[in-house]
């Protein structure tokens, strides 16, 4: 599948992951597992899609890169109604071998039969959801979910498009969202920032100074 290296060791995957080849982890972010559920528990009918696609992809993911380590940076499910399909689906992940953690995020609060840390710490590297208000570490780079960052496309006719993407600050990597419920939310940037946007077929930067 299509991919670009961000920095040295560092691949970003187009299936929305990102991985660190010598140090052989992988985190992905906002997976809302169960967005479907709770909004037809809420009265409104969309269809139940999105459980098996989000757990598909992340399965040939891990088949694909054979990570040791798979950090799913908050937001694991929308709201307790799919917890028990969610352990479920987490349980199958670790059948295939790598080491799951589970970052808390705001929507995982009443998650209670799974394993959660605030933060997980590795090699240089900080995970979490970004939702909290933690200060910067000099000697490791944050990487968190929540935001949904997406880039929007227009022309002339009047199409827009929102396509996910991944930002990247001095000290911190934004995950696009997992979740194929996630439209995406345009991101505030600066001319210092970098974004990698991930499309179908490729994943690539825009140029500073186009936004």
């Amino acid at each position: 599948m299509p991919a670009a290296v961000i920095a040295p060791d560092v691949l970003l995957d187009s299936r929305l992951a990102l991985l660190h080849t010598k140090q052989r982890w992988m985190a992905v972010a906002d997976l809302h597992f169960g967005y479907e559920v709770s909004q037809r528990a809420r009265g409104w009918l969309v269809p139940f899609w999105g459980m098996d696609t989000i757990a598909g992809r992340l399965r040939e993911l891990v088949a694909d890169h054979q990570p040791q380590t798979l950090v799913v940076v908050g937001d694991i499910v929308h709201c307790s109604l799919a917890e028990r399909a969610a352990v479920h689906f987490l349980d199958e992940l670790r059948q295939l071998g790598p080491r799951v953690v589970l970052v808390r995020g705001n929507h995982d609060r009443q998650l209670r039969n799974v394993e959660l840390v605030d933060e997980h710490r590795m090699h240089g590297y900080r995970f979490h959801h970004g939702h909290g208000d933690l200060p910067p570490l000099a000697d490791a780079v944050d990487v968190i979910g929540h935001f949904h960052p997406c880039w929007k496309f227009n022309d002339a006719t009047g199409t827009r498009l929102r396509t996910p993407a991944l930002i990247e600050t001095r000290r911190t990597l934004i995950l696009p969202a997992f979740s194929p419920w996630a439209a995406g939310t345009p991101v505030h940037l600066e001319e210092s920032h970098r974004v990698w946007v991930c499309s179908k077929n490729r994943v690539f930067p825009i140029p500073a100074g186009k936004w």
